[in-house]
């Protein structure tokens, strides 16, 4: 799985959340990262727990300030004979 992120806030922004260090997002920009990013960050991502994070992220969603959409990994090939 994957976990697409884009800033819909209307501006340029810096979200702390966004790993590894944070990241800054143009208006519509967005990145893909690997795996569900709530899950990462309750992880911790092998250190403390990130419930400041997580609730930054929250809000963000509640505010519309960004579109989070979990993607599926691509399981399938094909291949003429």
């Amino acid at each position: 799985m994957k976990t697409l992120i884009e800033n819909t806030s209307g501006a340029g922004r810096f979200f702390g959340y966004l790993p590894p260090h944070g990241r800054y997002l143009d208006n519509s920009e967005d990145i893909t990262i690997d795996g569900d990013l709530r899950s990462q960050l309750a992880a911790g991502r092998n250190r403390y727990g990130r419930k400041t994070e997580l609730a930054e992220l929250q809000a963000d969603c509640d505010e519309g300030n960004i579109c989070l959409t979990e993607v599926a990994d691509d399981c399938c090939s094909s291949s003429s004979a």
